[in-house]
């Protein structure tokens, strides 16, 4: 904290000086510009009498007098910048009110700057001011509040705005149109700028502060939070003020200051301050801070909970008073030496013995360091102690445990060397390698470590000796050992240079024997072969993942699904880089299930899509693999292709679908076709019947008519019946891409006369490139149907108007035809929409035939119809395309 102070103070002492201080208050009075100063305490001490007769104080003695004594309470902010100016800011300014002795609200702009003494001390304020009454609610205000605020705004980031009641009209400067990131352009209202603030608290608090300032004429100052155009949260200072002139509401007037910063600064200073004391706390070790006197400044938990202490028990009491010292009048002497030699600046450490809670004597490692500020001074002392009662144990423990290394040296079944560095000589080695050397101790003595290399191996040393002299360690690596007679054996080697009390440098090598090792090794690789031959040529793919998911292993089934040629290719990586990100996700899953709870996936059926979007229909299994602790180390994965057993099975269930669809709609046609025939044959049996017993000729010239009638109801009906029965039976028919503009032009074009005569307009929205896949001759009478219907059913109020767009759904191309026209009672005609014969407006010429025909023409296309309507509004129709068969 102290070294804080130095450097704060350090910085205020190097910023610029604004102004100097003078005494002669006789120039002061004379000053052509209003000026006052004031101390630290905002008391006037001089003021010119330009100042004086601006503020209407021409009959009162202001000097001695205090700002709030002289204007009432002054604003926060303007005391907030006072303060800033006092702790050492260079200039700042800004605009407030009063009220003067006629009750008349008057407007300046001031200046502040800080007033020194001849040491260059700050004592005070000096505050120019300039009367801006008239023109406060002028058209230039706004450019003028901003100059006021241009220095400010830089580096305070304030923007300023004013609401205009008269006119109703809200005004942003420029920085705060910065601020809320909206373009210079942009006109605010009231509405919107309140809008602008986080929903909540924020939001409720500024309409509260303009609804009370308008209408009980109260100033507001609230710290809010407020979301930008572009969607950014920023905390901010929002002040505002009524203007009010006889008794009349003008408007408001404010300012605008982004805090972000700050906001953020001050979290994170608190963090660090949560971080430092939770270490600082939480410390395995007793820590404390002292002054140079030893009086304690601060204690860590760990210590106060060592000795069943609270803070206030330590704090501001003396070091050498504490209570785990266990001897405290000898050892008070001491510890006071200690204390005065650490404050001069030496760090002390030693071995000590303290009493804890329980008044049992615990060794603790104990120092005490100096702590220093910028200038080198000792300005307060760190006190640490380690409880190390583990360590003296452990030092007569390490005793024992020689001589249990040097048993486990000597029984070790690997072995060891001791030699000189530079020499090579072997200065000892354990039973195991003498036992696998078969050179006893009676050799060392000729012995070099060289020797122990084949004649092949010998130009290896070299290399060997400047790595170790490098790194300080050497292996581990494979190696040859020659032994006494001359033979060989394969050794694993490491080791480390290590030193004695001369400085000698010697090297200390283990060598284990592996030939048990390599021949094992073999068989595994043999076996290994063997299993990886077996499982690629499987008629299945098969892999071995780790822990994340990670291939490390894979058949050439797998391989070449993977579509790669190379294992390295494909070892080391996870689904996420051969599928796309949602089959990834689901097998990433299905890993972790099998992982943790050790249970198998057997025969699920799965759906793989790769990057490139092709898809493959998998029967795949996930065995986990089970380690010796009884945990998964990874899994198995088993996967057969069944993709086109699956399309078979798709192909079989669209027939039989196509089937059940023939069926009901022949049921439905008998049903038709009965009753249709029924109602002609009925129809022609009574007019014959009328036509044999009427005598009356032009009766029966009228009876004749209304055969002839008939029968070409009859045909029409036929002619329905057939073109139905067409579609039905033609569903094999193939299908073509065709362009969707190309056919909707040919249809504007055939029922160009039709639209012309209804004032009909289309509006075409569809892309030029749109191709969807569809049997040419039904897409003409499914456009034509359409868009007849769209006139026929028009609205007479209205001229007819058609809009047609195109969208994407999944394997679909969606035609959307929307019209302005009637509209249908879907709640009432809804599941009769597409039914034969069935009509919902009173138009003569409906037949009820053309939506049932259109139905089953997109049907046989494999595609289908939604329709949605409003009465009086009109309908659209969304016709499905299926894109793939």
């Amino acid at each position: 904290m102290m070294d804080n102070r130095i450097t704060l103070v350090g910085n205020y002492g190097r910023m610029l000086r604004e102004t100097q201080t003078s005494s002669n208050d006789y120039l002061i009075k004379q000053l052509p510009v209003s000026t006052v100063f004031v101390d630290k305490k905002f008391k006037i001490i001089h003021a010119s009498d330009k100042w004086i007769t601006d503020f209407d104080f021409i009959n009162r003695d202001v000097i001695g007098l205090s700002l709030s004594e002289l204007f009432g309470d002054i604003s926060i902010s303007w005391k907030k910048d006072l303060n800033r100016i006092i702790k050492g800011k260079a200039l700042l300014s800004g605009v407030e009110n009063f009220y003067d002795s006629q009750n008349n609200e008057k407007w300046f702009e001031w200046v502040n700057v800080p007033w020194y003494d001849e040491q260059e001390n700050i004592i005070g304020v000096i505050i120019k001011t300039k009367d801006i009454t008239d023109t406060i609610f002028d058209d230039v205000k706004l450019e003028k509040l901003e100059v006021l605020l241009k220095g400010k705004s830089k580096t305070s980031k304030i923007g300023g705005w004013e609401y205009d009641a008269v006119k109703d009209k809200l005004s942003w400067c420029k920085v705060t149109k910065k601020l809320h990131e909206v373009p210079e352009d942009f006109e605010p209202d009231l509405e919107s700028g309140i809008n602008f603030y986080k929903e909540g608290y924020s939001r409720n608090t500024i309409a509260m502060a303009v609804d009370i300032a308008m209408t009980k004429g109260l100033a507001w100052n609230e710290t809010l939070n407020l979301i930008t155009a572009n969607g950014k949260e920023i905390s901010v200072i929002a002040t505002g003020k009524p203007v009010f002139k006889n008794e009349k509401f003008l408007g408001l007037i404010g300012t605008f200051q982004d805090i972000t910063d700050e906001v953020l600064i001050k979290a994170k200073t608190e963090e660090q301050e949560r971080i430092f004391s939770s270490i600082f706390n939480s410390s395995y070790q007793f820590t404390g801070i002292l002054d140079t006197e030893g009086t304690f400044l601060e204690i860590n938990d760990t210590a106060l909970k060592f000795s069943d202490l609270k803070q206030e028990d330590i704090i501001n009491k003396k070091f050498w008073d504490a209570y785990w010292w266990p001897i405290p009048d000898m050892v008070k002497e001491g510890l006071k030496e200690v204390v005065a030699a650490a404050a001069q600046g030496e760090f002390m450490r030693s071995e000590i013995v303290v009493i804890d809670k329980n008044k049992q004597p615990i060794p603790v490692d104990f120092s005490l360091k100096p702590i220093y500020n910028e200038d080198g001074q000792v300005v307060s002392l760190l006190a640490e102690g380690r409880m190390i009662k583990e360590m003296v144990e452990a030092r007569q423990k390490l005793k024992i445990s020689e001589k249990k290394f040097r048993s486990l040296y000597e029984l070790s079944p690997i072995a060891y060397i001791l030699s000189d560095f530079e020499t090579g000589e072997i200065l000892d080695c354990n039973s195991s390698f003498e036992n696998a050397t078969a050179y006893g101790k009676e050799d060392l003595a000729n012995l070099r470590y060289s020797d122990l290399l084949p004649d092949s191996s010998k130009h290896k040393l070299i290399n060997f000796l400047k790595e170790v002299d490098l790194k300080g360690t050497y292996g581990p690596f494979e190696h040859k050992f020659r032994k006494k007679d001359g033979t060989t054996y394969p050794v694993l080697i490491s080791g480390s240079l290590v030193g004695n009390k001369k400085g000698r440098k010697l090297l200390w090598s283990t060598a284990q024997d592996i030939s048990e090792v390599r021949k094992k090794e073999k068989q595994i690789r043999d076996e290994q072969k063997l299993l990886k031959t077996l499982i690629d040529n499987l008629p299945l793919n098969v892999y071995i993942k780790d822990l994340q998911s990670r291939k490390v292993l894979v058949n050439k089934a797998e391989l070449n699904y993977c579509g790669f040629k190379d294992e390295s290719e494909v070892l080391g990586k996870n689904d996420f880089d051969f599928y796309d990100k949602e089959s990834a996700i689901i097998s990433r899953e299905e890993d972790l299930s099998v992982i943790n709870s050790l249970k198998p996936i057997l025969g699920k059926e799965t759906i793989s899509v790769k990057k490139d979007g092709s898809l493959t229909r998998f029967m795949s299994s996930k065995i986990p693999l089970i380690g010796p602790d009884g945990k998964a180390s990874g899994l198995i994965g088993i996967s057969m292709d069944i993709s086109d057993l699956k399309q078979k099975e798709e192909e079989l269930r669209d027939l039989i679908n196509v089937t059940s669809i023939q069926n009901k709609q022949l049921i439905n046609f008998a049903h038709i076709v009965s009753h249709n025939l029924r109602s002609h044959t009925a129809n022609f049996s009574m007019l014959l019947e009328f036509l044999v017993d009427e005598k009356d000729e032009k009766e029966q010239d009228n009876l004749i008519k209304m055969l002839t009638e008939a029968s070409d109801n009859l045909l029409e009906t036929l002619d329905n019946l057939n073109e139905v029965v067409a579609i039905s039976t033609n569903v094999n028919l193939d299908k073509k891409p065709v362009n969707l503009n190309e056919k909707i032009v040919a249809a504007e074009k055939n029922l160009g006369a039709f639209l012309k005569k209804n004032n009909a307009k289309i509006i075409n929205k569809i892309p030029d490139d749109t191709f969807i896949k569809v049997i040419p001759a039904y897409i003409d009478s499914i456009l034509m149907n359409f868009i007849t219907n769209s006139v026929k059913y028009k609205d007479d109020s209205r001229d007819p108007v058609i809009k047609l767009s195109v969208s994407k759904k999944t394997h679909y191309t969606v035609l959307s035809i929307e019209d302005n026209g009637l509209g249908i009672d879907l709640n009432k005609y809804g599941e009769k929409l597409f039914g034969m014969y069935k009509t919902f407006h009173d138009n003569s010429d409906a037949r009820g035939i053309g939506l049932y025909i259109t139905k089953n023409q997109v049907e046989a296309m494999n595609g289908k119809i939604m329709a949605c309507s409003e009465v009086g509004k009109g309908t659209t129709f969304n016709i499905y395309f299926n894109d793939k068969n």
